[in-house]
């Protein structure tokens, strides 16, 4: 017949083993979420850094094309002696549509920075519910199995307090 702890200490280093591995798997799920997370938002900034470089590449053709259009009717105008108010309009028309262009490529990218955000922040919030699937180990709850475990072993009487169940 075995000591009357020896169940009640092989229950309590169940329950300590018990924990220290969900506190291991926690940690475990924690480290991969975060790693892929990082990995997520790198290719969003990686994605948006893209789009910027292609926005400012936009900006600069076009402002390159408009004064090639602008030299050009300069040019016409003055070989054709044409010139005042109507050379002005044409050259204001021209700049106006630069302008525009480059208004609605920059608006463009504001939104692409717009749902850059949001995607970083779906992306937070997808990690963080990803780490609480994982339930973090209580110490408290340990302690009362344990605690219990503890209990279950012994009897208690008035007369003679606590003691081992034989």
């Amino acid at each position: 017949m075995c000591h009357p702890a020896i169940p009640m200490v092989v229950g309590a280093i169940g329950a300590i083993q018990s924990h220290n591995a969900q506190a291991d798997a926690h940690e475990a799920n924690a480290k991969a979420t975060n790693a892929t997370k990082l990995l997520e938002d790198a290719a969003v900034n990686e994605d948006l850094a893209i789009k910027d470089t292609v926005a400012a590449e936009e900006k600069i053709a076009r402002n390159l094309e408009g004064m090639k259009q602008t030299a050009t009717a300069r040019v016409s105008a003055g070989e054709s002696g044409v010139s005042g108010n109507s050379v002005d309009a044409l050259m204001n028309d021209l700049n106006a549509g630069v302008l525009r262009g480059n208004t609605m490529t920059s608006r463009n990218f504001q939104i692409d920075q717009i749902g850059a955000r949001r995607q970083l922040e779906s992306n937070k919030r997808t990690a963080q519910s990803r780490i609480n699937s994982v339930a973090k180990p209580s110490k408290t709850a340990t302690g009362l199995q344990i605690a219990g475990t503890a209990a279950g072993g012994t009897t208690y009487t008035k007369s003679g307090g606590f003691g081992f169940k034989k």
